[in-house]
């Protein structure tokens, strides 16, 4: 439909994606609400090889056309809602491929995210496959040319979900400076709070959805958790894990507002 808005809910993963597209599919019923909708899966494997220096920024263009060009062409709805992590890398091309997008981007703590990715990527079957054996499932920090090939042997597979949650929302905050319509909120600001109407009709405000009230309980109910098995939480962490982590994403976590406890200073300093 040519009047249709399309909204790209983006982030590194591991921030509730699949809650979103099914709040708002309860909440609006005017809109077609999706979550990693159609050939997603293939396109991030493009972008990632596209950031290696290893597939050019025309053929990434030319196969999101083939792959997810027609979908807000054919949407029926009044609104296109696509919560999808692995557009992630699409943000820099987001003005060209999406005619008047508008994007939310969730950015989560990195310590929970690594340690819910962990722990998640070892759970769940599909995501072992993708993250342990699907070459390019995620960037890479030496072919993207941030780190130095002499460290690849060392550096262990905690440092690559700091480094992957730093790079990403880097590269999806890159929207900020651009025409295209963008906002930024922290998982834990809907989540982790007594009262998330106030920003979640903050959210609805921006995409051009109306408020809602009474829906505070629904952010009690997160899906996709991952459960705490084999790696811990932060506070559990040695002084060398905060220490690497803070040195990855230490920048980026003080921009977002996280790592001011006096408990996690302590434990970079050691």
């Amino acid at each position: 439909m040519k009047d249709t808005q399309p909204i790209l809910i983006i982030s590194t993963g591991r921030t509730g994606t699949i809650f979103f597209s099914r709040l708002f599919a309860d909440l609006y019923p005017d809109s077609a609400s999706y979550h990693e909708r159609g050939a997603s899966r293939p396109i991030q494997i493009l972008t990632n090889l596209h950031f290696s220096h290893l597939f050019p920024k025309s053929g990434l263009k030319t196969a999101w056309k083939m792959l997810k060009g027609n979908e807000i062409e054919t949407c029926e709805a009044k609104f296109h809602i696509d919560a999808n992590c692995f557009l992630y890398g699409l943000a820099p091309l987001a003005p060209e491929l999406y005619p008047n997008l508008k994007v939310l981007h969730i950015v989560r703590d990195p310590r929970s995210y690594v340690t819910s990715h962990l722990n998640f990527s070892r759970q769940k079957g599909t995501s072992f496959i993708a993250n342990y054996f699907v070459p390019f499932w995620q960037p890479n920090p030496f072919l993207v040319g941030e780190l130095p090939l002499s460290k690849a042997f060392g550096f262990t597979r905690f440092e690559k979900y700091c480094w992957i949650w730093d790079f990403k929302n880097r590269v999806m905050e890159g929207l900020e400076n651009t025409s295209t319509p963008y906002m930024r909120v922290r998982f834990e600001d809907l989540f982790n709070t007594e009262n998330p109407e106030d920003l979640f009709g903050t959210i609805t405000d921006f995409l051009g959805l109306p408020r809602v009230t009474g829906i505070r309980e629904k952010f009690r109910q997160p899906a996709n958790t991952s459960s705490k098995t084999d790696f811990p939480e932060w506070p559990e962490w040695t002084p060398k894990q905060a220490a690497q982590l803070q040195s990855l994403c230490g920048a980026r976590m003080a921009k977002y507002g996280y790592g001011g406890e006096s408990e996690w200073e302590q434990k970079v300093i050691g």
